[in-house]
């Protein structure tokens, strides 16, 4: 099982992020122009969407990087 390592509030962001990059890539195409853009803007969001769902990001991990600083936080 995946160690939460995102704060609240780090979650809420990503949340955002992944509603404006989806929404934008999927009903405003004219706005970015590119196929291929369009298509990384969305894979990005979907990937912030499941950082945000299971509160684990794995380039944090890779990094030692947490922001979450719950009960069951792990201190590396």
């Amino acid at each position: 099982m995946a160690i939460k390592n995102l704060s609240p509030l780090d979650r809420a962001v990503r949340g955002i992020v992944a509603a404006v990059a989806v929404t934008t890539a999927l009903f405003f195409p004219e706005i970015i122009g590119d196929p291929l853009l369009q298509g990384i803007l969305i894979a990005f969001g979907l990937l912030n969407a499941i950082s945000l769902v299971f509160g684990n990001c794995l380039v944090y991990q890779i990094a030692g990087i947490s922001t979450y600083k719950g009960p069951d936080a792990k201190d590396t």
